[in-house]
């Protein structure tokens, strides 16, 4: 069982617990390693485990261990007097000259904070880990402030918090291969969904370093596999993006998982349309809804469930019906839409008719996208936005959204619906526009503002164009004297 897992073969490690369980001399050590896998995934069978053997902890270390357990345990489950209750028996076992010991309490107090969402009271728990200075402990330290970010929806703090925990695992035992998937796993999410160029390369050098992951992480490898495409499709780079799909779909054969395997039909079916290939599009997605058509939802996980939204948005334009079915179905299973739901929703309305309501669910979606650092989606809600409603702010948000990805479809789209507006119909920047208005103005250079804003110099400069257009000026000196002779212009 040890080998197992430590190999984060946790499926093999608990079957052959279970297969001596019966044993009297079971070693302490090993109801500690079957409690920690049974809390990851079954909390109610860990708690069950931790009391019916808790006469065996009789060292001082193992009591720590367990009580630890049993807190986390309790957290998991909310009831927080319990988890509190437990947390204090671990105080009182802790040496006080163990500053790992007291950094272990702190973390796993810290966790029972996130799960009540009281955010501060985690920070504070963060920093009391940081006394523990060896490797372990930072790894401890660093895992935790990435799950604290991600608790404030501070994705970008959160990519940062991640590529510092590889580096340390790096360093690390096979005993952290386990948190290594899953570290690996969250970054790619992120690098797909943020302008984060360093993450993607750290997850696509993650993945050369081990090719072979443990049975019980195929998901999570699968999860990275399809994040690299997406990362390859947003830098323009279509046959890498093919590449990375073609080994997510090989590898999505050997999953059990339909909803898994209909994400990566969808995934081409999205590419094609990009592509403007509507009828390998419309062949992708028919194979997809087939799939999924005998799907048990009642047994599937959030993260499978996320493919309905994709299903509905890809067949929003051909088959609005089938497409309010996905979302309707969707809706039923989630509490509540998050942004991407949300955003597939709206294009749903428009697809049925229901301008009012698509227009109202992607403007939520889009600011949502916008607080989170996700910008290439919210430049596609806004491109969606600025055919809907015809207005300019929506076209100028859709490209100073998506300058980072100038290479990508997304980009493209966005100058096709990018004219600036007729004279008369009024003057649209969007805020960033604004503020270079207002430096030019006041006689900033290009490089000057650039400094200023922490842009870079060809990002201002696309700006300046843009604003020349909105304005119906060639030069910085026209630009000036129009403002001078009207005063001010309306932002919208």
């Amino acid at each position: 069982m040890r080998e197992a897992y430590a190999s984060a073969r946790f499926s093999q490690a608990s079957a052959l617990y279970d297969e001596h369980a019966s044993a009297a001399a079971i070693p302490a050590e090993l109801i500690l390693m079957r409690a920690r896998i049974a809390l990851a995934s079954d909390p109610p069978a860990a708690l069950d485990l931790l009391l019916a053997q808790r006469a065996r902890f009789e060292r001082r270390s193992e009591r720590l261990a367990a009580e630890i357990l049993l807190g986390s345990t309790f957290a998991r489950l909310r009831d927080y007097a319990a988890a509190d209750a437990h947390f204090e028996r671990t105080r009182l076992l802790v040496d006080r000259r163990s500053f790992a010991e007291g950094a272990s309490l702190a973390a796993a107090r810290g966790r029972r904070y996130l799960n009540e969402a009281r955010i501060g009271d985690a920070w504070r728990c963060y920093e009391a880990t940081l006394v523990d200075r060896r490797i372990e402990g930072r790894i401890e330290s660093e895992a935790f402030k990435s799950e604290i970010h991600f608790a404030e929806s501070r994705f970008g703090e959160q990519a940062g918090s991640l590529m510092r925990l590889l580096s340390l695992l790096g360093e690390a035992s096979d005993a952290h291969l386990a948190l290594w998937c899953r570290t690996v796993a969250q970054l790619a999410r992120l690098a797909s969904e943020l302008p984060a160029p360093a993450a993607a390369a750290t997850v696509a050098d993650a993945l050369k370093a081990l090719p072979v992951w443990s049975p019980d992480f195929s998901n999570e490898r699968f999860y990275s596999l399809r994040a690299l495409a997406w990362c390859k499709a947003l830098a323009g780079d279509t046959l890498g993006s093919f590449r990375f799909l073609r080994e997510a779909g090989t590898f999505a054969e050997s999953l059990p998982s339909a909803p898994l395997r209909a994400m990566i039909m969808l995934d081409r079916a999205q590419f094609a349309r990009n592509a403007r290939e509507e009828h390998w599009c419309a062949n992708e997605s028919a194979a997809a809804s087939d799939l999924l058509r005998e799907v048990d939802w009642s047994r599937t996980s959030g993260a499978e469930r996320a493919v309905l939204p994709m299903l509905a948005e890809v067949l929003a334009p051909t088959d609005p019906q089938s497409a309010a079915a996905a979302i309707a179905r969707y809706s039923t299973l989630a509490v509540g839409l998050d942004p991407i739901a949300l955003a597939a929703h709206g294009v749903v309305h428009l697809a049925s008719g229901r301008q009012r309501e698509g227009v109202r669910a992607l403007t939520a979606a889009y600011e949502a996208f916008d607080r989170t650092g996700f910008e290439w989606r919210a430049g596609q809600a806004a491109i969606t936005l600025a055919h809907a409603t015809g207005g300019p702010r929506w076209r100028l948000l859709a490209l100073e959204k998506l300058e980072f990805y100038a290479t990508s479809w997304l980009y493209t789209q966005a100058q096709e619906v990018a004219e600036p507006p007729n004279a008369a119909e009024g003057v649209s920047l969007t805020p960033m526009q604004e503020r270079v208005f207002t430096m030019i103005c006041e006689g900033l250079s290009t490089d000057a503002i650039a400094g200023r804003l922490g842009r870079s110099h060809s990002t201002v400069r696309n700006h300046i164009k843009l604003i020349f257009k909105a304005l119906g000026v060639r030069s910085r000196a026209a630009l000036i004297a129009q403002a001078a002779r009207t005063g001010h212009f309306t932002v919208s």
